[in-house]
């Protein structure tokens, strides 16, 4: 009598009622399909030699990949957890980072400075402005070239009087001897108040005020 094959892709192969296929293999999954297939194989063509070693060559990677992605995971954890812990050290420093904001604490402002890239004419003019986008104070800066620029602000308003605690920016007006408007890079400054972890990420915050990522950090004093 003849004896019929068995087709790999229709042999006793049926998922239990209830399970749900998975999107990763597992090691455990890819051995449990391996004996399932040399199982149910074809006994009339069963897998060669060649195919198994493929096979077998296959799974060992999938193990050696699987655990080298495991130790990166680990180093991963622990650089993230040294760069928190260094991160801590700025806690009382002064630091620079991009920005324009300035923060008021004790009615006090942190000394900051701007970057002229190219050569301004005349005086600039810098305006403080409050978070509603209203101006408080205003002072004129003599140029000296291109380079950086120096803003002490004493907390004070226009007519002399102390400006509340809180967050606080500045605009510059430069123009070059053709009267056009130059390009100013932005610089903000104080002293690190807090420091906090979400999603992954660090922002610090300056001078109770200016909420900075740790990507904007250019300087620390």
């Amino acid at each position: 009598m003849a004896v019929s094959g068995i087709s790999s892709n229709s042999a006793g192969l049926v998922q239990p009622e209830g399970v749900v296929g998975k999107k990763d293999l597992k090691t455990d999954d890819f051995l449990k399909l391996f004996i399932t297939q040399l199982q149910y194989q074809d006994p009339m063509k069963p897998m060669d030699s060649y195919e198994m070693a493929s096979q077998l060559a296959q799974f060992s990677n999938m193990e050696a990949t699987s655990k080298m992605s495991d130790n990166m995971e680990k180093l991963l954890d622990y650089q993230t957890s040294q760069n928190n812990l260094q991160l801590m050290s700025l806690l009382g420093n002064q630091v620079q980072v991009v920005g324009n904001a300035m923060g008021v604490i004790d009615g006090k402002a942190s000394a900051t400075d701007f970057i002229m890239n190219d050569v301004p004419r005349g005086t600039m003019k810098v305006t403080i402005l409050n978070e509603a986008n209203q101006p408080v104070s205003q002072q004129d800066i003599a140029s000296h070239g291109a380079g950086n620029y120096e803003i002490e602000w004493d907390g004070m308003d226009s007519n002399g009087k102390p400006v509340e605690d809180g967050l606080y920016h500045y605009e510059v007006k430069a123009y070059n001897l053709a009267g056009e408007e130059l390009a100013v890079e932005y610089r903000s400054t104080g002293k690190v108040t807090d420091i906090r972890y979400e999603n992954n990420a660090a922002t610090l915050t300056l001078d109770g005020q200016i909420v900075a990522g740790v990507g904007a950090v250019v300087k620390v004093k």
